[in-house]
Parts: structure tokens; sequence; C-alpha cells
């Protein structure tokens, strides 16, 4: 009787122990390792999208866009507006010095007029270099270069950097996936926000370059497009995505480094500012020295992570822009940058592997 009792108590502890059926409602969806991180890719851009801080930070990078356009237009706008007849000629009773064509003995005419008129559309269709097609695309690209840039570093820097500022990393690492799928996850949202952020503020700044050139009185010109130039031009802006890119994962480098969005954020801007200074001055010191460090001094900028993006990008733009091609070869550029990226991302999942967060 004993023995009955205690095999029936272990059969209802057993039962009860069991997990209870899943609704119907709830999907898991598949388990497989890729399909995981294609899921965690989504609640981190989810949890981007519903943040006020990423709404704040488009809309800056697009009125940065917008009015630095507005900005380059507003002498042009100015111009515009402005009536022909003040590109007349002075009246020659008025400026006994000059004589005609310098100056009008006459009432102007029709043909005085018109005259004026082309002069204030040449000056016009100056502008036409700055806000005309191609040539507006580098300008849009350049700014997206500064202003993007920043503001990658900083949505990057907070992906990671707020898990542990809010103290939600533990909360995260015990959820089942494992680590090294939640760092994937986050990669993928940040290289999704490079292209979207990207794509957003380039269409930003090329509408408002198309708007503002015909309202100045220029027309666009598309005869340069052909397939080989559209080719390059994609070219040019997956360059242009990948320097974004490289930046956002400097910062969620450091910022899985320090545990912190500070960390993440003012060390990748940090690198960046210092690269750039550190290639300056290697390039003036390396004449002072006529010897193999002299050299070494020469070579060293070849392996900046910031020389290979841009000679990544001047390589496509040699052919969008009719440009020179810069000194470093696609290959070179591209093994530097891949490199990089593997160094960094491997950096940042040994210490997601190794670090204890129970603290």
């Amino acid at each position: 009787m004993d023995s009955q009792a205690q095999h029936e108590h272990q059969a209802s502890i057993a039962t009860s122990s069991q997990t209870p059926p899943r609704r119907d409602t709830v999907v898991m969806g598949r388990q497989d390792y890729l399909s995981v991180i294609i899921r965690l890719t989504g609640v981190e851009l989810y949890k981007l999208r519903r943040r006020g801080m990423s709404k704040v930070l488009l809309i800056v990078g697009m009125l940065l866009m917008v009015l630095s356009f507005v900005g380059i237009a507003l002498p042009a706008l100015f111009l515009a507006g402005t009536p022909a007849r003040n590109w007349l000629p002075p009246h020659c009773t008025t400026h006994g010095q000059l004589k005609p064509p310098y100056c009008l003995d006459h009432p102007a005419n029709t043909q005085d007029l018109a005259r004026a008129e082309a002069q204030k559309q040449a000056q016009l269709q100056q502008y036409n270099g700055v806000l005309g097609l191609p040539d507006a695309i580098n300008t849009i690209t350049q700014l997206i270069q500064f202003g993007g840039l920043i503001l990658i570093v900083i949505l990057a820097g907070t992906i990671v950097g707020g898990e542990y500022n809010v103290g939600t990393i533990r909360l995260i690492y015990t959820r089942g996936p494992t680590r090294a799928q939640f760092l994937c996850a986050k990669v993928g949202a940040i290289l999704f926000s490079s292209i979207l952020g990207f794509l957003l503020l380039f269409l930003a700044g090329l509408i408002s370059s198309t708007i503002l050139n015909l309202v100045i009185g220029n027309a666009t010109n598309l005869d340069f497009v052909d397939a080989t130039w559209a080719w390059h031009f994609l070219l040019y802006l997956l360059a242009q995505i990948l320097n974004l890119f490289w930046y956002g994962i400097l910062a969620l480098t450091l910022a899985t480094i320090g545990r912190n969005s500070a960390a993440g954020v003012s060390g990748a801007l940090v690198w960046w500012v210092l690269e750039n200074i550190l290639k300056g001055t290697l390039l003036l010191s390396a004449p002072l020295f006529q010897n193999i460090i002299g050299d070494i001094l020469r070579q060293l900028p070849d392996l900046f992570i910031s020389n290979n993006l841009e000679a990544l990008i001047l390589n496509q733009a040699a052919y969008v822009f009719s440009l020179q091609t810069a000194q470093l070869s696609n290959l070179h550029a591209l093994l530097v940058i891949a490199t990089y990226l593997i160094l960094f991302l491997g950096i940042s999942w040994w210490f997601n592997r190794q670090r204890e967060i129970t603290n």
C-alpha cells in the first residue's frame, strides 16, 4: 500500500511538472540558428523604431540635409529674383570715363535687356554644378559622410550600451538564444539602419537639390546616365553605406567593451578624428626621414581604415563624377576593411562570451 501511494505521488509530480500546452495564438517560428537571428534582428529594429531617439536622429539628419542645400542655394535664389536690368551696363553720362559697349549711351532697348538676361542666366548656371546632377550627388554624400556618420555612431552606440545602462543585458542573456545570436542581431540592425538611413538622407538631399535647382531656373539634364554609369553609381552608393556600417560596428565594439553608450559614441568619434590627424601627421613627417623610417611612415596610412574606405569611394567616384582614382586599389581596400571588420566583430564576440553579467 505504501509503495502504491508512493508511485501515485511520483506520477502526480511528473504530471504537474510537464510544460503546459501552448496556445494556438502563439507562433514560435523555426528554431534553426539563422531563423532565430532574423527574428532577433526584427526585435532590435522594433526597439529602434519605438525609441524616440531614433526618430529624432532621422529628423535631424534630414533637416541638416535640406537646410544645407537651402544655404548653398540661397545666393542663387536672391539672384533669380533680381531683375535683369541690374546686369545692364551703367549710363555713359554717369560714368564719363567709360565708353560703349562698357556703358549705355542710349535708353535700354530689347537687345540690351536680352543680353542682360543672358548674363544673369549664365551666372545662375554656375550653381548647376552644385545643385544639378551628377555633381549634387557628390555634395549629398559628403554631407552624409559627416552628419550621417555621427548619427549612425550615436544609434549604434545606444543599441549595445543601452542594454548595459538600464540593466536589460542580464535579462536578454537568459532568454534562450546564445550570446553570439544576440550579437549577430545587433550587427544586422546596424546594417539595416545604415542602409535605410543612408537612402532616406540621400533621397532628402536629392529632392532638395533638384527642387532648388528648378526654382532658380536650371533644367535637369540626365544625358550622362548610361549602363556603365549606373553600375558604378550603385557601387558608389554601396561604398558609402559600407563607410557608415564600419563606424557603426566600431561604436558597437567600443560600447561592448566599455559597457555603456558613451564609450561607444565618444570612442568612435575620437577614433575618426584621431585617425585623420595621425594620417596628416605621418604624411608631413615622412619627408623628414630619407631612409626606411620615411618609407614606413609613408606606407602606414595605407593600413588606416579611413584611407581604405575613402579609396573604395574614390575609385567609384572616378566613373560617376569623372575624377581621378585613388592610389589604393579596390582589392587592397576590401581586404583591409574586411580585416578590420573581422577583428572588431571578433573582439565584440569575445567580450560577450567571457563577460560575467550577474552584477
